[in-house]
């Protein structure tokens, strides 16, 4: 008996092989929409998760007929989102999947969570970073191989290979798998998509090991680039080409929540629930509940919602995915884990492109261990490149000057030569950009208290200490104000006639007044010098961007304040801009996911419109040097989607957190 290697479709192979024949299969097809493969009739490109599930259930029923009786198969399949104008939808695909093939006839004896330690980090900040995968265990009847008992939760790295082949699973993960079966000297294991042919390697190490078994696999592979891989790595010689047949396969009709199942309403708090369910009953009748209209008229339009299960099966994380047609959006099924043994909690948001979903990821991000320990004195900025995204055109310039330093030697205060232009720049450490950024103070007119909330679209906006109602006049916005280190900056500057980030021409830069103070030196910057000649830093630069960051709907609110002050509609403002601005200026006083910023240089026409005393504007048009090096986020990683190790009490603080509003946090943590 020997290796081979069936050249071919996925279903024509199959037809090759001997019924019954099969001890193990373990697989992970082509993830829907994730990568062309180059060929036509590949498995992966459908046009719907319904017909890419219906096509996977026609070729793995094949499979069942190949399958022993007692055989087992490992079935990993990926998830993928459902991109959409506003928030994006978590398909269920492995899920809904296993529900098909087990209506097809297959055994569904277990789920185990592939928990990847070194997953790809993720920038998201409206849901958890997806950290797992599941391996569904499939059989084709109860009397079978498969090693029960043995938990369903894995820890397996991803493995770094040199082929462009990414999807590849590791070496590890394919032992674990077989490590779970019970095998015998001859027993065939197949692996019907097998890429680079991982699972023959393991195959082949398991032959020649410490306890040796004389297993074969039979590697079904369709990319003709992936041919030589798998020979030259898993040493197989014996390769057969197949020729297509044509098979019938038919999209999945997927099905609701069964319409008998009795609403059971939790409504506890207006601003999110957390509910764990003991059984898979209680589950499907809250997630019944969930479409009552009371439930939706109880909650805020923009609640979030954990909903799990304890004792689940797949009706549970099947029926999740009908959550789509009533209204709301999966986020991420969180994988809550102890060590052996899983469940799941799904977390969820009404599907509005009126607000965002309130979600306060900083409160659970995982903190950096270390600090990255730099000594910037002894690096040269001169010469860097500057990129300004602030404006409509992305422009290019140089650091010729560093006009004031941090402590450590990070450049603070800097002059960038642009295309005969210049501007004065202040610059963000590294350590503290992000809450810079994100640092502007909104303040009660009447009683001086911060607001936690600058602007909530979806609810009163009422002072929580005094209760003046904030929003709706001139005299009832916010006082804005900015981080002292920003303050002492632009006061420094306007002392010596500079204007933060203005860009003006080299000539009237020089003329401007002089000083006595260390800013007299601007005068003396040799503009004729090449850039290009000083020291770069190795793939680092700098980008020009607006200085805070502020929530759109709370823009959209000070102008439309603005605009009826000044008793102006839309198209008065309209009237007043160049032509270019036709299209653009309604949605800055959209409050929904159609409105937009003004960038700076609109904000300077808003100026001349609205007046230039009205501080938020001031702000708006504020832009800084963001450095751009590859280096942990200083507020820590996204939390993942996989929870180890909290009890049930600490798992429902920790959901809510995500959550609870400003002020009863910090009422929580006092």
């Amino acid at each position: 008996m020997k290796d081979v290697i069936l050249h071919g479709d996925v279903y024509a192979c199959l037809d090759q092989l001997e019924d019954n024949s099969i001890a193990v299969a373990i697989t992970s097809p082509p993830y829907w929409k994730q990568r062309d493969y180059g060929f036509e009739g590949q498995i992966g490109q459908e046009d719907t998760p319904e017909e890419y599930i219906g096509r996977l259930v026609a070729v793995f029923s094949k499979l069942r007929q190949k399958m022993r009786d007692d055989g087992v198969f490992f079935l990993n399949v990926g998830d993928k989102y459902l991109h959409r104008y506003g928030k994006s939808h978590l398909l269920q695909i492995p899920y809904r999947l296993a529900y098909h093939m087990i209506k097809d006839g297959w055994y569904l004896e277990d789920i185990i969570i592939w928990y990847k330690p070194n997953h790809m980090p993720s920038s998201v900040k409206d849901r958890f970073t997806n950290t797992y995968e599941p391996v569904l265990v499939f059989t084709k009847s109860k009397d079978n191989i498969y090693e029960k008992d043995l938990g369903n939760v894995v820890k397996i790295p991803l493995q770094q290979t040199p082929w462009k082949h990414t999807a590849i699973f590791p070496e590890k993960l394919v032992e674990e798998m077989l490590n779970r079966t019970n095998l015998n000297n001859g027993d065939l294991i197949l692996d019907p998509f097998a890429g680079t042919g991982t699972v023959a390697v393991v195959v082949k190490k398991i032959r020649s090991g410490l306890f040796p078994k004389r297993i074969y696999s039979i590697m079904i592979e369709k990319g003709d680039i992936f041919i030589d891989i798998i020979r030259k790595r898993a040493g197989i010689k014996n390769v057969e080409r197949v020729s297509d047949v044509y098979y019938e396969w038919r999209p999945v009709k997927e099905e609701k929540l069964p319409p008998d199942v009795e609403p059971k309403e939790v409504t506890t708090d207006k601003h999110g629930e957390v509910f764990i369910a003991k059984n898979s009953e209680e589950f499907l009748s809250a997630l019944r509940g969930i479409t009552t209209q009371s439930f939706k008229r109880f909650h805020r339009e923009d609640a979030l919602y954990f909903f799990g299960v304890k004792s689940w099966n797949i009706e549970d994380l099947y029926y999740i995915h009908s959550i789509f047609y009533e209204g709301y959006v999966l986020r991420n099924m969180l994988v809550i884990s102890n060590g052996r043994v899983w469940y799941p909690v799904f977390m969820f948001a009404r599907d509005t492109t009126r607000v965002e979903y309130k979600i306060y990821l900083d409160r659970v991000r995982i903190r950096p261990k270390t600090k990255e320990n730099r000594n910037w004195w002894n690096e040269d900025f001169m010469g860097v490149k500057v990129r300004d995204i602030s404006g409509k055109k992305t422009k290019e310039g140089r650091i010729v000057k560093i006009v004031e330093r941090y402590e450590d030697g990070f450049p603070k205060i800097v002059v960038v030569q642009w295309d005969g232009c210049a501007s004065v720049e202040f610059v963000l450490h590294p350590d503290k950009d992000e809450f810079i950024m994100e640092g502007l103070v909104f303040k009660c007119p009447k009683c001086g208290n911060r607001l936690e909330e600058p602007y909530d679209p979806a609810g009163k906006n009422v002072c929580p200490s005094c209760g003046t109602v904030l929003w709706t006049s001139i005299e009832t916005m916010p006082i804005v104000e900015e981080p002292k280190e920003i303050s002492e900056v632009i006061r420094k500057l306007e002392t010596v006639n500079y204007n933060i980030g203005e860009v003006i021409k080299i000539e009237e830069f020089e003329e401007r007044k002089k000083t006595k103070s260390k800013f007299v030196e601007l005068e003396r910057i040799n503009w004729g010098a090449s850039p290009g000649a000083r020291k770069l830093m190795l793939g680092e630069y700098f980008t020009k961007m607006r200085l805070y960051r502020v929530d759109q709907p709370t823009i959209a609110q000070y102008l439309t304040i603005l605009r009826r002050h000044r008793g102006l509609s839309i198209q008065d403002i309209v009237d007043k801009l160049p032509k270019s601005y036709k299209h653009t200026v309604g949605h800055w006083f959209r409050k929904d996911f159609g409105g937009s910023i003004p960038i700076p240089e609109d904000v300077h026409l808003l100026k001349e419109i609205f007046g230039t005393k009205n501080n938020l504007l001031n702000v708006l048009e504020r832009t800084a040097l963001k450095f751009q090096t590859v280096k942990a986020s200083i507020k820590g990683k996204n939390p993942g989607d996989f929870i180890e190790g909290l009890s049930d009490v600490d798992l429902i603080y920790y959901l809510k957190k995500l959550y609870m509003p400003p002020q009863k946090y910090v009422n929580l943590l006092c």
